[in-house]
């Protein structure tokens, strides 16, 4: 008899399969990988540190950025080594996945998580709700790309909008 962890996991697994059947073609494929890579951490860092560079309104921007990246990665990183749950993927491919082999809580969910609040209170409302769909969208691509199990982008998005909160509170 299967415990809940083992019902819950095995649920994971079949939303995780039923999102990459959606992107095994191209173009929707080019367009996941494109889109998954608009999460990266290298990406986000580089932006932070040239709006803190520019200086004046955007300064503050920058700082939230680059503060949220290096809060975030340090965190889910740990994470991932306590928890130590495997990818979807029997082997990594890429340079980072052979380093980086565990899955939850997902750091570009965690990251995106993080980024949603901590900048979506300095943004329009217009703007809040795009930034909240491109999230939504980077973690719908990781799974889809067999990158990540559905479990995996929920954990990260819930421990990156905790520590998002965090942040909210400590950066006013």
């Amino acid at each position: 008899m299967e415990s809940p962890w083992q019902r819950l996991a095995t649920l994971d697994a079949a939303l995780s399969h039923r999102a990459l059947r959606l992107v095994r073609r191209q173009p929707w494929r080019g367009m996941a990988v494109f889109i998954a890579h608009t999460g990266d951490s290298l990406l986000w860092l580089v932006a932070g540190l040239l709006l803190w560079w520019l200086g004046g309104k955007l300064t503050a921007m920058g700082t939230r950025i680059i503060i949220t990246v290096l809060l975030t990665g340090a965190l889910s990183g740990a994470l991932k080594l306590l928890f130590r749950r495997r990818r979807p993927q029997a082997e990594p491919r890429g340079f980072f996945l052979r380093y980086d082999r565990h899955g939850f809580p997902s750091g570009h969910a965690t990251r995106v998580g993080g980024l949603m609040l901590v900048l979506g209170t300095m943004l329009p409302p217009w703007g809040a709700a795009l930034l909240a769909v491109w999230g939504i969208t980077v973690c719908a691509s990781r799974v889809a790309l067999g990158l990540h199990f559905a479990g995996d982008i929920g954990g990260g998005l819930l421990f990156g909008w905790l520590l998002g909160l965090l942040l909210l509170g400590w950066l006013r």
